[in-house]
């Protein structure tokens, strides 16, 4: 009789210790990977207009927005373009010209210069590059100041170097003009500064890599804080 008591009771205790313990929840959820937004400096060196530019997540069926849907982008034309997912998703940068639809098919989360190659530049079957598009810039400008300008200079935002003096040792006379050309990354803001008669260095702080005409104005005529007037 005792052993049969001393049975039940090491069963009882089993049950109780296995009503306790739980078993462990299975996980079924898979890791999601954390949100991050791609940031892309988009450089048109197809020498051709981009008419139809999109950017979406491999495999989806919904391109999205054509950025090129409201204007066609020219060619050395810059647009900044940015796309949220997965940090880890696969996304498709995809461009059409009158050269056909092309794409470049594993493009990353991140930041970076894209300049879209014509066929003829692409090695292969790489229609994009991971460079900085550049340009040559050239400026006809026009001293109005009514004075001598002793300096002239154009260089990069956040430059240290000025570089080339295009008033020349004798400066630019009252109503002369000098062709400038420079070549620099597209979109990238130039800083164009000069010294007038008096001394005084002024600037035009937002000039691009473009061809343009204009004047250098004196501080009467500047209206404001622009030094230069374009369109002559």
């Amino acid at each position: 009789m005792k052993k049969l008591l001393v049975v039940l009771f090491s069963l009882l205790i089993a049950l109780a210790l296995v009503g306790c313990t739980k078993a462990p929840e299975a996980n079924n959820e898979e890791e999601v990977a954390e949100e991050a937004t791609g940031k892309y400096t988009v450089y048109n060196m197809t020498g051709h207009d981009v008419t139809e530019l999109y950017l979406y997540e491999a495999g989806s069926a919904d391109k999205g927005e054509n950025y090129a849907a409201e204007k066609a982008i020219a060619p050395e034309k810059v647009v900044k373009l940015e796309y949220t997912a997965a940090s880890d998703a696969v996304l498709v940068l995809e461009f059409t010209t009158e050269e056909g639809t092309r794409s470049f098919d594993t493009l990353h989360i991140e930041e970076a210069p894209i300049s879209l190659l014509s066929v003829d530049a692409a090695a292969g079957a790489t229609n994009i590059s991971f460079t900085a598009g550049t340009g040559v810039g050239v400026y006809n400008v026009t001293n109005a100041t009514g004075g001598t300008v002793s300096a002239i200079y154009m260089y990069p935002e956040g430059s240290e170097d000025k570089g080339t003096n295009y008033a020349g040792e004798a400066g630019l006379a009252d109503g002369e003009s000098v062709t400038i050309e420079i070549e620099g990354v597209l979109g990238q803001n130039h800083i164009f500064e000069f010294v007038d008669a008096t001394g005084e260095a002024r600037t035009f702080d937002t000039l691009h890599i473009e061809v343009a005409s204009f004047d250098l104005l004196s501080v009467d005529a500047a209206a404001g804080a622009t030094n230069i007037k374009f369109g002559y």
